[in-house]
């Protein structure tokens, strides 16, 4: 009887001490971090916070920010196969689809050279049809140099993000990291960088939407945030935002890009479209086409970007279009 007590003792003061060693252990499990609950569009939101944990679902203020290498670790492998891997259609149909490219890539050169820009204008007034594809033409010059560089749109960024889908996308982005700084900062304390570390995914674009298409299609978002500081429920930051694509086009997207628009043409002008391209040749254009001259050789897929950086001011609760926002210096 005495022994069973002594026995019983032991154990009793044996799971006073692991209880005890247990609480001090305030190291986070790394494969069940809180906030895992994806929301709708593919973000994490943390839930309200008494203690700022040290990484938050898709946020955190140590883990850095990928790289667009990391991004697109899969595509960049995938190209090294099938660039100049060869392609399955003719070369007179490579030729023509080159035709095409290229004229979209260098219209304004086209313009001058056959001198049709008032006939050209005429036809855009009257039906909506152009090759002029704006800032996509800088684009689709990278990919036909099939040099595969990384792109760096960033002088051109304003430009996209006038367009309200992509101005939208920007707008998702940022207030997901905002809301991630309300729920990683204490009042009176200035964190130097939230980092939005898993891209969001779009797309939402298509050719309707116009020249953005050309230079986008889908494309990824980021965010990340310095200098973030708090006084109450009043945030101030540094974002710097970030566009990431993988400009490429889709094997299986056969589509026609222009049909529509060449049903309307009357003869006299499609008299002018021929002193620029193979007609036939447009009205079947699509992405798939254009696939086809990654393989055949004549243009290479590539990584582009674009950045813009704001300073923020917000309230607790506000998303990024109902924040004080300014360029930042």
């Amino acid at each position: 009887m005495r022994l069973t007590t002594k026995l019983i003792a032991i154990l009793l003061a044996l799971g006073m001490m692991c209880a005890v060693l247990a609480a001090c252990d305030k190291t986070p499990d790394p494969g069940k971090t809180p906030g895992g609950n994806p929301s709708s569009d593919g973000t994490t939101q943390a839930p309200e916070q008494t203690q700022k944990p040290t990484s938050y679902g898709n946020h955190s203020t140590e883990i850095p920010v990928q790289t667009l290498e990391e991004i697109f670790a899969k595509d960049l492998e995938n190209d090294k196969d099938t660039f100049a891997a060869g392609s399955s259609y003719s070369d007179e149909k490579l030729a023509n689809v080159y035709k095409i490219a290229d004229c979209i890539a260098r219209y304004q050169d086209y313009v001058e050279e056959y001198g049709v820009q008032s006939q050209l204008d005429a036809l855009y007034k009257e039906t909506g049809f152009t090759l002029d594809v704006g800032f996509g033409a800088e684009m689709m010059q990278q990919y036909l140099s099939a040099t595969g560089e990384t792109y760096d749109y960033t002088n051109r960024m304003q430009e996209m993000l006038s367009h309200p889908k992509v101005s939208a996308a920007q707008s998702t982005c940022i207030s997901a990291a905002m809301t991630a700084a309300e729920n990683l900062v204490l009042d009176g304390e200035t964190v130097p960088a939230i980092n939005q570390t898993k891209a969001m995914h779009f797309k939402s674009l298509k050719s309707q939407d116009g020249t953005v298409y050309y230079a986008l299609g889908s494309y990824h978002t980021m965010a990340d945030l310095s200098n973030v500081a708090r006084t109450g429920n009043t945030f101030t930051a540094t974002v710097t935002f970030r566009i990431v694509d993988y400009y490429d086009w889709a094997e299986n997207v056969t589509e026609p890009e222009f049909q529509e628009y060449l049903k309307k043409l009357d003869d006299t002008y499609l008299v002018l479209l021929e002193k620029l391209v193979d007609i036939p040749t447009l009205e079947s254009f699509c992405q798939a086409d254009m696939a086809q001259l990654h393989n055949a050789g004549f243009a290479k897929n590539y990584l582009a970007q674009g950045v813009v950086v704001y300073n923020v001011t917000w309230t607790a609760g506000q998303t990024f279009d109902q924040a004080t926002v300014t360029p930042a210096q």
